[in-house]
């Protein structure tokens, strides 16, 4: 352990014998969700890469598509230098390439190959046209106007047979221009009922069959673009980067969670699961604590259609056997076939991971897997047959889990790569802190107050909004964070659901993420630079945060334990008696004493109960310190706001 108890007057410290200041050569990143957006991240990777070696990534929605790329790539790198593989697979140069392939055009010539990604199942043709129109960059008069021009275009024999209904009576009849006006309103008025009642009926019948989602990821089986779908083209291009092929000759093996472990590479996305109405990381934790992998299960026959078959093949072979508690007599032949636990959660492929964190409700299908519900099972006392659970975007429960690798104290960075909005194009679009009070402030998000329907859709949009992202947004300006996050504003015709983006504004929202990769670069990892906002502040500034805070805690902790003492709630009644659930009682109770020879204790109790008596040192000497001398107040002059540390579920 380093000596920490050296003294030195940092007030007489002359600043030029002072030693250089470190830079990181490894670091880690999380990204959020943002769909289209996501076309931010490929030259924000390729930059840090020149850097450093990426250990942990993590992202949400399209910020888990990136993060499962810029896992591949690093993988790729490691493969080659440790002499694995033969060829360079060159991934982070290939991610450089990516906006300019996904603004190139498509196949089909209908638009780039970042929009035909995206292919509607053909019965939901109608209703995915009507949505893009909706978020055209177009004025709404004009949005309005595609949106019934598409309606008509895709149920144009549905609303001819509506007009030519409502109009019979002038076939047969002289009317008055009065009658004739109000037949051709009435006309007019049952093919707009024509057209919303065909669309309802799609959106409420063929959308659930379809995982609640226009597009499953995966193409027609007469699609000639087989490659164009969003989950097959993400399969075969994470593998690339990997050097999948070459590490596996001869095997169609998907990219896994293991590939990446076994070369210092931790993987991290989010999803949520909408039947157990809570976020869940991937791959599922199964720490000793959790357990969550044991819990799913998936049919093969739903995953045939979500999935490349290879990468269902791969999980049918390495699912795990089934537990004692999901074996029945009475079994149908199509779940014996058909339904298996998941793999280890190293056997699970990232494409799987990827797919149910980048699950946009409506656009994209959700993810179903099964469980069975024990709260049933304590009920009834026998078998529960596993029920289904649908997994939808992780940015539902949590779009930018910059917590994802945090430690008390860091040993290496971890970015965070964060989207905003821009009110007009001509703002900042790239935001550094640039010093430690900079970016305390939230950004304002405004909406119309002057009545109409975009004074009513402007505050629910604001409501859902605070909604899913407060917990990031007031993390994203504490210091410790505000430091090592950078922020990209974009414009409402820029990213989001703006799947038709021409190759110009994709490549410009491109520009955006290497600018902010190269800042990353030269504050955390540029040796000899002397900025201010640098690696070593942001250890400074942890250490401060980490120390206040444990301080606070620890007084409230020694309150609470000054309460109870002497009365019948008594804490330490606990390390001595056999009180409370047999299955929560610490073992060798009233065994208190360490072993002389070693000064290491022998039971639990004692342990516990010296555990808790150092805790309570701490506030004591604090406090007392803090009589004698006021300036050792360990929150004196720390960053503010000052966190509060709490006990959180393991997401």
């Amino acid at each position: 352990m380093p000596e920490l108890n050296q003294a030195v007057d940092s007030e007489a410290i002359d600043p030029q014998s002072q030693p250089p200041q470190p830079f990181a050569t490894e670091c880690d990143l999380v990204m959020k969700g943002g769909i289209t957006s996501g076309i931010v991240y490929p030259l924000a990777i390729k930059e840090l890469s020149s850097a450093f070696r990426l250990r942990s990534i993590g992202g949400t929605s399209a910020g888990a598509i990136a993060a499962a790329a810029a896992a591949a790539a690093e993988l790729g790198r490691q493969r080659f230098e440790a002499g694995l593989i033969a060829a360079d697979p060159e991934g982070f140069v290939k991610l450089a390439k990516l906006p300019g392939y996904l603004g190139s055009p498509s196949a089909d010539g209908r638009g780039t190959k970042l929009s035909a990604l995206f292919k509607p199942l053909p019965a939901l043709r109608s209703i995915f046209d009507v949505l893009m129109a909706c978020v055209s960059d177009q004025q709404p008069g004009a949005r309005i106007l595609a949106v019934l021009a598409t309606l008509l275009r895709r149920h144009w024999l549905a609303a001819g047979l509506a007009l030519i209904v409502g109009t019979l009576p002038l076939w047969f009849s002289a009317s008055s221009w009065a009658v004739a006006l109000w037949l051709l309103v009435f006309s007019a008025l049952l093919v707009a009922g024509t057209l919303i009642w065909r669309s309802a009926r799609l959106l409420f019948q063929e959308l659930p069959d379809n995982g609640f989602g226009l597009c499953s990821g995966m193409p027609e089986n007469d699609d000639p673009q087989q490659d164009e779908a969003l989950t097959q083209w993400l399969s075969g291009y994470i593998d690339d980067l990997a050097g999948q092929a070459q590490a596996f000759s001869g095997q169609q093996k998907p990219l896994t969670f293991s590939d990446l472990q076994a070369h210092g590479i931790d993987l991290q996305m989010m999803t949520t699961c909408l039947t157990l109405g809570r976020p869940f990381r991937l791959p599922f934790d199964d720490v000793e604590n959790v357990r969550e992998n044991k819990e799913f299960m998936f049919r093969r026959s739903e995953f045939a259609k979500l999935f490349p078959a290879h990468v269902v093949t791969w999980m049918v072979a390495n699912a795990r056997p089934p537990a004692e508690d999901q074996r029945r007599t009475d079994a149908a032949p199509a779940d014996v076939d058909d339904l298996f636990n998941l793999p280890e959660p190293g056997d699970l492929p990232v494409i799987l991971a990827a797919r149910m964190s980048l699950s946009f409700p409506l656009l994209l299908s959700a993810v179903p897997l099964y469980c069975i519900d024990y709260r049933k099972k304590l009920q009834t006392q026998q078998y529960v047959a596993p029920e289904r659970c649908w997994f939808t975007d992780g940015g539902v429960g949590s779009n930018f889990p910059i917590h994802f690798f945090d430690m008390p104290l860091p040993t290496r960075p971890t970015f965070g790569l964060d989207l905003g909005v821009a009110d007009s194009a001509s703002d900042q679009r790239v935001v550094f802190a640039q010093d430690n009070g900079d970016a305390r402030l939230t950004y304002w998000r405004r909406f119309t107050e002057g009545g109409g329907a975009g004074s009513t859709i402007g505050f629910l949009s604001a409501a859902l909004s605070v909604a899913k992202d407060w917990n990031h947004e007031t993390l994203s300006h504490l210091p410790g964070f505000r430091d090592r996050i950078g922020l990209v504003r974009l414009t409402a015709d820029e990213g989001g659901l703006n799947l038709a983006m021409p190759q110009s504004r994709i490549l410009q929202l491109s520009e955006y993420g290497a600018t902010a990769g190269r800042e990353f670069v030269a504050r955390f990892g540029a040796p000899g630079k002397t900025l201010e906002m640098n690696w070593e502040n942001h250890q400074l500034i942890r250490l401060r945060l980490l120390l206040a805070s444990l301080g606070e805690q620890l007084q409230h902790l020694d309150k609470g334990l000054q309460v109870t003492a002497g009365t019948t709630g008594d804490y330490s009644r606990f390390f001595s008696q056999p009180v409370g659930p047999q299955s929560y009682r610490f073992t060798g109770l009233g065994q208190w004493s360490a072993d002389p020879a070693t000064g290491l204790y022998g039971s639990q109790a004692g342990l516990a109960k010296w555990t808790l008596e150092q805790l309570l040192s701490v506030p004591r000497m604090a406090a007392a310190s803090q009589q004698t001398t006021p300036g050792t107040r360990l929150d004196k002059r720390v960053p503010k706001p000052l966190p509060e540390l709490k006990l959180r579920p393991r997401i």
